[in-house]
């Protein structure tokens, strides 16, 4: 191990961290969040692959080769759990079946697709500036954003997001949850998906707070069309505030000016950091009438909102 902690440098361990938090990272995720050029990317991560920090492969394609896919290394858990102080923290990250299930999954290119969302958000606040992705979570992860969310979550009546973010930008902040598209699951699953978000706004007006916007990311302009028109007939649409895009993350950043509000019947496309101003939240009048509430009752203890009417939420 000590062999090993000469040749680790900061980034190799800022991004090997990254790698043990989202599960699996490719070799052009983490040129864009670490390095300057590909070539270089490739040689250190081949490096690191070497020492048993990382351990990567390659899924199968029907045609062409897929990149290199980055999993968290014995030796890296290891190094992770030193500078943790937590020995068992990244154990199940380096477990064999763990590792080959998610090798087989059909879910994988799902997973990297959504990571390449805040990957994308990563490497512009690295290489442009101005701006910063302050909290990027995973499907997994997103649970722990706070008390309501996971005891909604923790009885299976939560959303179950793609990931969870927030981005801040010209003295400003966003956060959001995002539901990341591939084009393989059929539009009418978004019927199921909205109604939790849209109780879990309630729930969270309750208690005081917005619920984070929604966003929905899809492969392209016809899908998104598509996927508008069928978000705007459900009935619970206007209790949350959704935007959507068809921008490629690996191609376009998804700070810039692709996001369309749905509850916007403008023409044109608004900045990440400006959704908080182009989505107004439905329950503000709830949620300050619920922070007065708290505030007068302060002193008894903290006050919770009754989660019990989520029991009749439909499953996903």
């Amino acid at each position: 191990m000590q062999a090993v902690l000469a040749h680790v440098t900061d980034r190799d361990r800022y991004l090997v961290r990254l790698v043990g938090e989202h599960r699996v990272l490719t070799t052009e995720q983490l040129a864009a969040l670490g390095f300057g050029n590909l070539t270089t990317a490739r040689h250190r991560l081949g490096v690191l692959t070497r020492l048993g920090v990382l351990r990567r492969f390659r899924p199968h394609r029907e045609q062409g080769s897929a990149p290199w896919h980055y999993l968290l290394g014995p030796v890296g858990a290891a190094l992770l759990g030193a500078e943790d102080r937590d020995d068992r923290r990244w154990a199940p990250r380096v477990r064999t079946d763990r590792q080959l299930a998610l090798e087989r999954s059909q879910r994988l290119s799902h997973l990297t697709g959504a990571n390449w969302f805040f990957v994308a958000l990563a490497a512009r606040a690295r290489t442009a500036g101005g701006g910063e992705l302050r909290l990027w979570l995973g499907e997994a992860e997103a649970a722990s954003y706070h008390d309501v969310f996971v005891s909604a979550l923790s009885r299976g009546l939560g959303p179950r997001p793609d990931g969870l973010g927030s981005w801040a930008e010209d003295g400003r902040e966003v956060t959001f949850f995002l539901e990341h598209d591939t084009g393989t699951e059929h539009l009418p699953r978004l019927e199921g998906k909205l109604p939790r978000y849209a109780r879990l706004a309630e729930a969270l007006a309750r208690y005081g707070r917005a619920c984070p916007a929604l966003l929905f990311a899809f492969p392209g302009p016809r899908r998104e069309q598509s996927a508008r028109a069928v978000l705007r007939a459900l009935v619970d649409a206007p209790a949350v505030r959704i935007a959507t895009t068809a921008a490629n993350p690996r191609l376009v950043c998804p700070a810039g000016p692709v996001w369309m509000p749905l509850s916007s019947t403008a023409a044109g496309q608004v900045r990440l950091i400006d959704l908080e101003r182009s989505l107004p939240d439905p329950w503000q009048l709830a949620r300050q009438q619920a922070e007065r509430e708290l505030a007068a009752t302060r002193t008894a203890g903290p006050v919770y909102p009754e989660l019990d009417d989520l029991d009749d939420l439909p499953e996903a």
